[in-house]
């Protein structure tokens, strides 16, 4: 299974300034000045940033039986052109929110985003791949889930779709605001329970709330929501879910960075910007190993 895909280069200009105030130098050090033999700080945390279809090469190496587009934002599918068209890395099932966004090319000219990744995402939404050996579209299954939507495939898997609702659906293409009607996924192995949930928001987490009992919402890891921002930190809802770790991808930006907040709940938070790509690996007796983008633990949590 695979939810979003971000295949960014460089660093956005708020990481560096976050970065550079976290060890210590000016922004003209971290750009400029070698801290290690001949690399700049910048220089090193922009090799920490990892391309997705390498790191699929590397650790996956097969088809996609599950791709899941939280939501419709293009911080979450930067690179779908080139992992499913270039790369034509095969592609079973496309999870999808029934929305009404829309956006044209002129939409693209100065952002830091392609327009042939958006184009794309409309053709996964309409169930069709890169050409195949025999110049035929290749196929996929497109779902539009809804809260609590049973299936046999995600339910052996021990998928729960906590969002979004047609009402949040509703909500966001109203206001052409789209992060409410984010997937909230909670995945469970091993008597562990993780929580990813998007970009929701205020109004996604209330109606999660008011829908679930609070004990039914617990979980052991959490992706903090709308990449470890205030606007995704919602306190009734961390304090139900009551996470023993929080992972922001990326975390930690200046005036609106939550970590404070997640670091009141759970007993650690950690962040993509310090540790590079995290990796989660829960094992069947309900162990959890927590590695760094060097394989280094960085926590464990045991039975």
């Amino acid at each position: 299974m695979m939810v979003d895909i971000n295949n960014s280069k460089s660093l956005p200009e708020d990481d560096v300034e976050a970065l550079a105030e976290y060890v210590g130098v000016s922004k003209f050090a971290f750009k400029n000045l070698a801290h290690s033999g001949t690399r700049s700080w910048e220089q090193y945390y922009q090799s920490l940033l990892v391309d997705p279809y390498e790191y699929y090469q590397k650790n996956l190496g097969q088809g996609v039986f599950r791709y899941i587009q939280t939501h419709p934002d293009m911080d979450h599918m930067g690179g779908l052109h080139r992992f499913f068209w270039q790369e034509k890395v095969p592609l079973n099932n496309f999870w999808d929110v029934q929305h009404k966004k829309e956006l044209d090319e002129d939409s693209f000219k100065y952002g830091p985003h392609a327009y042939v990744d958006w184009c794309v995402y409309q053709l996964l939404r309409m169930g069709v791949g890169p050409e195949d050996a025999q110049g035929s579209d290749s196929r996929h299954r497109v779902m539009h889930l809804l809260r609590d939507a049973d299936g046999e495939y995600w339910r052996e898997d021990d998928i729960q779709i906590l969002a979004p609702t047609s009402e949040l659906i509703d909500q966001c293409n109203e206001a052409d605001t789209y992060n409410e009607c984010s997937f909230v996924l909670k995945l469970s192995y091993g008597g562990r329970t993780v929580i990813l949930p998007g970009d929701a928001e205020k109004a996604a987490w209330n109606s999660i709330l008011s829908h679930y009992a609070k004990g039914d919402l617990r979980c052991d890891i959490l992706k903090a929501s709308h990449h470890g921002r205030k606007s995704g930190y919602h306190e009734e809802a961390v304090e139900a879910m009551n996470p023993s770790t929080v992972i922001c991808s990326v975390g930690k930006k200046p005036s609106t960075d939550a970590t404070s907040e997640y670091s009141k709940v759970a007993d650690r938070v950690l962040s993509t910007r310090f540790h590079g790509t995290i990796k989660v690996t829960i094992w069947h007796d309900g162990d959890i190993w927590i590695d760094d983008h060097s394989g280094k633990r960085i926590a464990t949590i045991t039975t």
